[in-house]
C-alpha cells in the first residue's frame, strides 16, 4: 500500500472520537500518512419552520445550514487539543456516516479507518455506536475501533492477532503481519482452544499463518484455552499491546447490524486499540 495513502478519522464531537483522533494522529506519524478528519453532516427530515429546538430556541427551516456548520465547527473543535501541532486535511460530507466515511476511505486509498466506539445521541448500540459497526462489517479498508478504555493510546508490545484457520484469520494476519513491520514491532499469533476446536485444528490454523508472518522478524505463537474473545482481550492486555487486530464476520445480509461475538466483544471491551478486518478488504496474496 502507498505510503501516501492517508489515515481517514470520523469526527463527531463526542469523547469517543477525541479517543479516535487521538489514535488516528498518533498512527499517522508513525506512518508517515497523510491525516484526513471527517465529520458528516446527517440528513435532515424535511420539517415545519421553526421545528428544530436550538439551545431551547426553536430554529427556522431555513437555518439549518446555519446549524450544519455548528455542529461541523464544534466536532473540529472537539478534538483540537488531540491534535495540537498537527496537520491534518478537514472534510466535511453530507448523507449517512458509515456510507460517507466509507466512500472516502475508498477515494483517497486510505491505509485504515480509525472511529470510536460510540457516537453521540441516544440512539447507541447495545454492542458498537452504530458508525463504527456498519463500517466494521462493510468497509472495504481495515477500521481501527478505539474502545474507551484504551485512552487512545498505543501500547508499547506486540501487535496481537487473534487466528482460527479461517480465511478471515488469514485475511487479519496479513494485515496484522503489514502493520506489525510498519510499525516496526513484533506480532503475536493467538489461537483459542475452544471445545469445538480439537488442538490438532489450533495447530493447523497456527501453520496456515506461517507463510503469511514470514515477513515479520519477531513473531510469537500461542495457543490458549477459553472464550475467545475474552483471552484475546486477556492476551493482549498482558502484553500490553499496541494493537488487537481480528476479522469480521458477516452473517449474510444482515451482517452490518451484528459483527461476529469476537469482534465485537473486543472492539468493546479492549484495553488497546482494536483493528477489524472487514470482508470486504482486498488483502495482498500470502
Amino acid at each position: 500500500m502507498s505510503g501516501h495513502a492517508p489515515i481517514i478519522c470520523g469526527i463527531d464531537g463526542s469523547r469517543n472520537c477525541r479517543l479516535a483522533a487521538r489514535t488516528a494522529r498518533k498512527l499517522s506519524e508513525q506512518l508517515s500518512a497523510p491525516l484526513v478528519l471527517v465529520h458528516v453532516v446527517p440528513p435532515r427530515p424535511p420539517m415545519p419552520l421553526a421545528a428544530v429546538p436550538l439551545a431551547g430556541q426553536p430554529v427556522a427551516t431555513a437555518q439549518m445550514a446555519e446549524l450544519d456548520q455548528f455542529e461541523t465547527e464544534a466536532a473540529f473543535d472537539s478534538v483540537s487539543d488531540e491534535l495540537t501541532g498537527a496537520a491534518a486535511e478537514y472534510i466535511t460530507e453530507r448523507g449517512y456516516a458509515a456510507a460517507r466515511i466509507s466512500a472516502l476511505a475508498d477515494a483517497r486509498d486510505a491505509r485504515v479507518i480509525v472511529v470510536g466506539t460510540r457516537g453521540v445521541g441516544a440512539a447507541q448500540s447495545a454492542l458498537l455506536g452504530s458508525v463504527s459497526q456498519e463500517l466494521a462489517a462493510d468497509a472495504s479498508r481495515p477500521v481501527i475501533v478505539v474502545p474507551e478504555q484504551s485512552d487512545g493510546k498505543f501500547g508499547p508490545g506486540p501487535v496481537v492477532c487473534g487466528v482460527d484457520g479461517s480465511e478471515h484469520a488469514q485475511a487479519a494476519a496479513q494485515v496484522a503481519a503489514q502493520i506489525a513491520q510498519d510499525l516496526q514491532c513484533a506480532l503475536t499469533v493467538v489461537s483459542v482452544r475452544t471445545s469445538r476446536r480439537t488442538g490438532d485444528g489450533v495447530a493447523a490454523g497456527l501453520s496456515a499463518m506461517t507463510a503469511v508472518t514470514a515477513a515479520v522478524e519477531h513473531v510469537e505463537r500461542a495457543v490458549i484455552s477459553g472464550d475467545p474473545a475474552i483471552e484475546l482481550i486477556r492476551a493482549a492486555a498482558d502484553r500490553n499491546a499496541a494493537l488487537l487486530i481480528v476479522g469480521s464476520r458477516g452473517r449474510g445480509p444482515v451482517r452490518a447490524a451484528l459483527l461476529g461475538s469476537v469482534s465485537a466483544a473486543t472492539a468493546r471491551h479492549a484495553h488497546c486499540p482494536v483493528l477489524i478486518v472487514p470482508p470486504a478488504v482486498a488483502v495482498p496474496e500470502a
